[in-house]
């Protein structure tokens, strides 16, 4: 009869230790696995879109669309996050999410801006290439002098900031320099005395229409290190304030964004 009490205790402790081990172990997968982020990615007209690139910031989380347009995204921690989807044939769409510890947000993402691709882009024969839209890029990058980088070009970069996609670029460097906003990246040349000017959609980039800032903002670049290689329509560009000598020329960068028109 005393054997009983003293089985049933033995068995109760090995039941609780192991209803505790259990629980740790819950625990401990949901700790790992954080907060989700989840949705679908559509196009205009409602029709989930497969193989989109999804990408969370801050930090370098990536997922791509299934053929039901799903993704889920998961390990992230308390924060507000920006996610973009992209995909060639459209332009990118972001979401901004304000996601709790431990929690999980269904979001939808839209497509609703159609991106020619930019090979499908006639270019008329016998013209100056345009300033002012992509029809000048194709041109251009048809005639061989600078290097031409497309969006999925851009995107093969793997560059978290635009300034990155330079790195490994003959003639250029990235140097970084303190703002009010913190340290920011820019492109320069490689020469103490170099300089470079940058354009975008074709004009002097100013206060308001900026170098975007991440690539994923971006639908292709021209590059012209060599200033004698700069061609006709944005030479002057070539020239810095001042007077200079020849060896002083700058080299011209040409940013394309979504603003950009497809015709001049």
């Amino acid at each position: 009869m005393t054997d009983f009490p003293r089985m049933s205790i033995s068995l109760g402790s090995r039941l609780v230790a192991t209803l505790v081990f259990a629980l740790a172990a819950v625990a401990g997968a949901q700790s790992s696995v954080g907060g989700v982020i989840a949705g679908v990615v559509h196009d205009a007209d409602s029709r989930p879109v497969a193989g989109a690139d999804i990408m969370i910031r801050p930090g370098d989380h990536r997922a791509r669309s299934d053929s039901a347009g799903r993704f889920t995204i998961g390990g992230l921690g308390a924060d507000r996050y920006f996610v973009r989807a992209r995909k060639l044939g459209y332009g990118p769409t972001q979401f901004d999410v304000a996601l709790s510890k431990g929690g999980r947000v269904e979001i939808r993402l839209v497509f609703d801006m159609h991106l020619p691709m930019l090979d499908t882009i006639v270019v008329t024969a016998g013209r100056t290439c345009a300033e002012f839209s992509l029809e000048g890029f194709v041109c251009r990058r048809r005639s061989g002098s600078g290097v031409f980088l497309d969006y999925t070009d851009i995107d093969d970069k793997g560059a978290q900031y635009t300034a990155d996609v330079f790195r490994d670029m003959k003639g250029l460097r990235v140097n970084v320099r303190p703002t009010r906003h913190g340290p920011e990246r820019y492109v320069g040349t490689s020469l103490m005395s170099g300089c470079v000017t940058s354009l975008v959609d074709g004009r002097p980039a100013t206060a308001a229409t900026f170098v975007p800032q991440f690539p994923e903002d971006l639908v292709a670049i021209e590059v012209y290190v060599r200033p004698d290689s700069v061609p006709t329509e944005y030479r002057r560009y070539t020239w810095p304030a001042g007077d200079v000598t020849r060896s002083g020329r700058c080299a011209v960068i040409v940013y394309w964004t979504l603003r950009a028109r497809l015709r001049r």
